[in-house]
This record gives structure tokens, C-alpha cells and sequence, in this order.
């Protein structure tokens, strides 16, 4: 494949796909630290308590997890963003403010950084190289966000506990060489995120336009039937936003976003209330995270050659199945029992990050994807905000397994949404 580019026209062309999904997987990566906000939720707990609030709990901190989503109105200018400056620029605007507000954490010890800003350009930049397998790209780039928790995790516990204290009976840390640990962290994370996008990004370009085109038209067969076949309509921000379509997609994220921001955020605390080993837990949240990379990429494929509808329903169900039956492990005191579900509660996860944005480009198309995602994308915080009220809230009141029962019927709503309503919107038949 041709590009303009100056450094990936020096790389041989079969190569070039491969070369910029892989940057991209990498700048993923980097982007992941959200995925290991459930293993360092204790320890921001426990520091808190110790250093500045002793009031703080693991329900009132959920909403640091929800201002790690970042600010969402940057999702919408990532698409205008990358049509001004192009894709490497913006993706080093963005990692450089994500990385210079992690560093930043060292002395404010808290998570209002900006998260992801600009990144979904990433997506909509690797998509081109790869436009006939669209559902296989979004899962393969977003697994590497999916990623990031897999080495993260236990690095991030060995750096701050590497005696394994356990912590006491509330589910906090009270050794102070512990916790004195905490703010350093951000600065050892900084520092390697920064190394890695800067080799990455110099990999980060675009196919030329002629290219594509000659690639599509090469590989359009009238004899060979293909599942999602039919083009997208070409409509304009507006009418793609406003569209039943478009709200079934934001509904869905919103519930899903409940869902995933539960789970990741809570997991652990919710394990240390009958698991004392904060290393298994470390391990929990690694082999997790390395579930929820490989189901990206499974997703994605399955929505290839399946739909967007079938993928979406079976995870939902799965998902919602999983949650419900969550305190039941608990009931049977077996370590390796909880790590199996919180691992397959993390597959199904996957679903709703690698699935959304193939919906998406293939309901509305490639020309405002950016913006239109983006929009979506606005359901999130929302999603947020619903998660930490519910634990702020509901937790002391009801307990872990009742809050689960309650957040697995978000997913399950999602579930009827996404197999029952998403079939009669004007755009919806394309992914069903």
C-alpha cells in the first residue's frame, strides 16, 4: 500500500500495514491505565485516608475512575483535529498531555488528568489501512488498550506492596512504607509511557487516498457474498446523530459503560473481603486484562463475519449471566473460581469498546465517524456519574452482592436493546 508519508514510505509496502497497527497497539497500550484503576484502588484509598481524608472509601474514589475517562467533548474534536493537523501530530498533542498529567499526579495525588484526548483518531487512522476488515482492526488497535493492565497491574503492586502486606479487615493499607510508594508510582508510569509513544508515533501515518480507493475497488467481488455488504449511507453529522440508530448506540455504551466501570473499578476490593494475597489479586487483574485483549480482537471478528447485533447480544447475555451469579464465588471461598470469573466478566467486556465503533462506521460510514463516535462516546460520562452514585450510595447500604444484581441488569437492558430494537431503526439493519 502507497502512502506520502516520509518515514513509511521508506518501509517496504507489505510491511506498512502491519508497522502502523502495530505503533497503534502500542500508543494503545500506553493509553490502558484505565484497565488497572481496580488495582490500585486500595492503595489510592488507603493513602487518602492516611495522608489527607480519613473518610474516604472504595465507593466515594469510583468517581476518580469515571474523570479517568477523560473529557469527552476532546473525543468530539479528535475527528477535526486530525483533519487540521494531521494523525501524528495529534497523537503526540494527545499523549503528551496524557503522559505530562500523569507525571503531574506525582504532586497532586489524584486522577483529574485528561485521558485518551484526540485518541480516536488512532482508530479511524488504522482503519484505512485495513478497510475490508474493519471489525478485525478495531478489535486488534483497541486491544492494545485492553492490554495495557496485563503488564501494568503487577508491576504497579510489586513498585508499591512488594512485601505483600494484606490489608486489614475495612479492605485498607495502613503500612506506611506502603503507602509513602503511592505518589512515586505516577512518575514511574510516566516515564515509560513516555518512552514508548515516542518510538511509536513516528510510525502513525496514513494510506494515500488513490491507494485506498484502487485497494477497494480490487477487492470488491459481486460473486462472493459477505456479510455487511451494504454501503452506508452518506449523512451529515447531524442526521447521524440525531437518528433512532445513533440513540440505540448511546443507550447501549451507557448501559455497557456501567457495567465496565463497575467491574474494573471494584473487583478487587471486592476480592479482598475473603482473598488476603494482594499478588493473586495483582495476577487477577493481569490475566483480566489479557482476556479482555484477546476478546477484542475475537469480536471483532465475529462481527466480520457475523454482525454487530449477534456479538453484541451474546456478550450482553454473558455479561449480565456472570454479574448476577458474581456473589455466589464469594459464598464458595475459592481464589482460583474468582479469578476465572472476574477473567470471562472481562471477555465480555471487550465486546463493548471493539464492537461500538464497528457499528458505528458501518451504520453512518468513514466521513464523520470521528465526530459521530465521539457523540456517542458522550454517554460515558454519564455511565460515570451512574457508577459512582451507585457506589458511593449503594454500596454501604446493600453490600457488593446486591450492587452487582443491580448494575447486571444495565447490561441486560443493553442486551434487549441491541436484539429486539436496534433491527427497526432507519440504519440499524446494516449490523443486524
Amino acid at each position: 500500500m502507497q502512502t506520502n508519508d516520509f518515514i513509511l514510505k521508506r518501509i517496504r509496502p507489505s510491511w506498512r500495514p502491519h508497522v502502523v497497527i502495530g505503533a497503534g497497539i502500542v500508543i494503545q497500550f500506553t493509553y490502558g491505565l484505565v484497565y488497572t484503576f481496580g488495582n490500585i484502588l486500595p492503595y489510592l484509598v488507603s493513602y487518602f485516608r492516611w495522608y489527607i481524608d480519613p473518610s474516604q472509601t472504595s465507593g466515594s474514589f469510583i468517581w476518580l475512575q469515571s474523570l479517568m475517562g477523560g473529557i469527552p467533548f476532546a473525543m468530539l474534536a479528535g475527528g477535526y483535529i486530525e483533519k487540521r493537523i494531521g494523525a501524528r501530530r495529534g497523537i503526540i498533542l494527545a499523549s503528551t498531555i496524557y503522559t505530562g498529567f500523569i507525571a503531574l499526579s506525582y504532586y497532586t495525588v489524584q486522577y483529574s488528568f485528561i485521558l485518551l484526548l484526540l485518541s480516536l483518531e488512532l482508530f479511524q487512522v488504522l482503519v484505512q489501512w485495513l478497510r475490508h476488515r474493519i471489525g478485525f482492526v478495531s478489535g486488534l488497535v483497541t486491544a492494545g488498550f485492553g492490554s495495557g493492565a496485563f503488564v501494568l497491574a503487577p508491576l504497579q503492586t510489586k513498585y508499591i506492596n512488594p512485601d505483600n502486606f494484606s490489608a486489614d479487615k475495612d479492605g485498607y493499607f495502613t503500612q506506611v512504607e506502603l503507602l509513602e510508594r503511592v505518589p512515586k508510582l505516577f512518575l514511574v508510569m510516566a516515564c515509560l509511557f513516555a518512552v514508548l509513544q515516542f518510538v511509536a508515533v513516528f510510525f502513525i501515518g496514513e494510506p494515500s487516498y488513490t491507494e485506498v480507493v484502487e485497494q477497494e475497488e480490487e477487492e470488491s467481488h459481486p460473486d462472493q457474498p459477505s456479510v455487511n455488504e451494504e454501503e452506508p449511507p452518506v449523512l451529515s453529522c447531524k442526521e447521524a446523530m440525531l437518528s433512532g440508530t445513533c440513540a440505540v448506540f448511546f443507550c447501549s455504551l451507557f448501559l455497557n459503560g456501567v457495567y465496565v466501570q463497575t467491574i474494573s473499578g471494584l473487583y478487587k476490593a471486592f476480592g479482598q473481603t475473603f482473598i488476603k494475597d494482594d499478588f493473586f489479586l495483582a495476577t487477577v487483574n493481569s490475566l483480566a486484562a489479557a482476556s479482555n485483549c484477546m476478546s477484542r480482537v475475537i469480536w471483532g471478528l465475529v462481527a466480520d463475519k457475523t454482525s454487530y447485533q449477534s456479538a453484541m447480544s451474546v456478550a450482553c447475555a454473558v455479561g449480565a449471566a456472570l454479574m448476577w451469579t458474581l456473589g455466589a464465588v464469594k459464598l464458595a471461598e475459592q481464589p482460583m473460581l474468582f479469578l476465572i470469573w472476574v477473567c470471562l466478566m472481562y471477555w465480555a467486556v471487550g465486546a463493548t469498546y471493539s464492537l461500538v465503533p464497528y457499528a458505528v462506521h458501518h451504520s453512518f460510514g468513514a466521513t464523520h465517524f470521528g465526530i459521530v463516535y465521539g457523540f456517542v462516546q458522550l454517554s460515558l460520562p454519564f455511565s460515570g456519574i451512574t457508577t459512582a452514585l451507585c457506589s458511593q450510595f449503594l454500596l454501604s447500604t446493600i453490600g457488593y452482592e446486591m450492587l452487582f444484581a443491580v448494575i447486571a441488569g444495565t447490561i441486560c437492558t443493553s442486551f434487549f436493546l441491541t436484539s429486539l430494537v436496534l433491527q427497526h431503526t432507519k440504519y440499524g439493519k446494516v449490523v443486524c
